[in-house]
């Protein structure tokens, strides 16, 4: 949500680009989210869950540095920095909501909606958070990646390994 928010001003005003030329942009991002899930598809056959959530921590923190240090210097640079983080975080989502939804013995729908809220409140704060340098988008919104991936793979190596979790990878298998 940081992307969208930033994404407009970040191509037209930064590099100069017409409206034209930024919704090209734009959709190559939104070919990148769609990717991800379909990844996700393809290796969760051979890699376990645990491993990919992790890898993809792991590159929103890259990413993120990419964006930060080489996505000022042109719009396919920054297009080939944001991509790779959108792909992570949409290839993510797919065992991160199924984690959270194979909790759940009932009221499945009440859960998804909490999770949908949930994803949109801190989405908004992404947002405001983007919005805080709007003289420099591209550092602040690569920082914010570094910061979620950071984080939220800090607090994914604690519990990766907790029980539950354990109890539903050994379910797939």
């Amino acid at each position: 949500m940081s992307f969208l928010a930033a994404s407009s001003y970040i191509y037209i005003n930064r590099f100069g680009l017409s409206e034209q030329e930024f919704s090209y942009f734009l959709a190559f991002n939104a070919m990148a989210g769609m990717t991800g899930p379909m990844l996700y598809m393809r290796i969760s056959r051979y890699f376990k869950r645990q491993h990919i959530i992790s890898c993809c921590f792991a590159m929103l923190v890259l990413f993120g540095l990419s964006v930060s240090t080489i996505g000022h210097l042109s719009p396919y640079l920054f297009a080939l920095s944001v991509a790779p983080a959108t792909i992570a975080i949409t290839c993510m989502r797919v065992p991160g909501v199924n984690l959270m939804l194979e909790q759940q013995e009932r009221d499945t729908g009440s859960a998804s909606a909490l999770i949908n809220f949930f994803a949109m409140v801190m989405g908004s704060v992404g947002m405001v958070l983007v919005s805080i340098n709007p003289s420099d988008f591209i550092a602040t919104l690569g920082i914010i990646q570094v910061a979620i991936g950071f984080i939220g793979g800090c607090l994914w190596f604690f519990i990766r390994n907790s029980a539950y979790v354990q109890r539903i990878n050994l379910q797939e298998n």
